[in-house]
């Protein structure tokens, strides 16, 4: 079921890609997504993950066009139900209504947070435009 907000008079809408469109999708420019991906994830990983299912694969579009990417799972801990964004790519001054559009599905699918996987500059974006607070920090050391 595709979502809708309003951005400068323009109709967002994000719509949920089935997994076994993901070599449709990601042709489409679905591979944005890679920009967002880390050591723990290639983007090539990062498709395989999509197509078994254990991402959910949405694209945003607005004004006929596509202006973002996004990957996300659900994670069902004990005290609540997580949409956890996992890659996001929204170039333009999208971000906001991305974030926007994936409330409402946060919520339609019966979750009471949203979380986020961010780098130091990721995170200081979201800390500004989301009024985002941390939940734990993780740190790592190579072994």
């Amino acid at each position: 079921m595709a979502r809708h907000a309003r951005d400068d008079w323009k109709l967002m809408i994000l719509v949920p890609i089935p997994s076994r469109l993901i070599d449709y999708a990601w042709r489409d420019g679905a591979n944005s997504l890679g920009e967002s991906c880390v050591d723990e994830c290639t983007p090539d990983q990062l498709r395989m993950l999509i197509a078994r299912g254990e991402r959910q694969l949405v694209r945003m579009d607005g004004d006929g066009k596509t202006v973002g990417w996004g990957a996300f799972r659900v994670d069902d801990l004990p005290n609540m139900r997580v949409l956890f964004v996992t890659n996001m790519t929204a170039h333009n001054g999208h971000f906001e209504t991305f974030y926007s559009l994936l409330t409402d599905m946060a919520k339609d699918l019966g979750c009471s947070r949203i979380r986020f996987a961010a780098l130091p500059a990721q995170e200081r974006l979201y800390k500004i435009k989301l009024k985002a607070a941390p939940v734990y920090t993780v740190l790592e050391k190579i072994v």
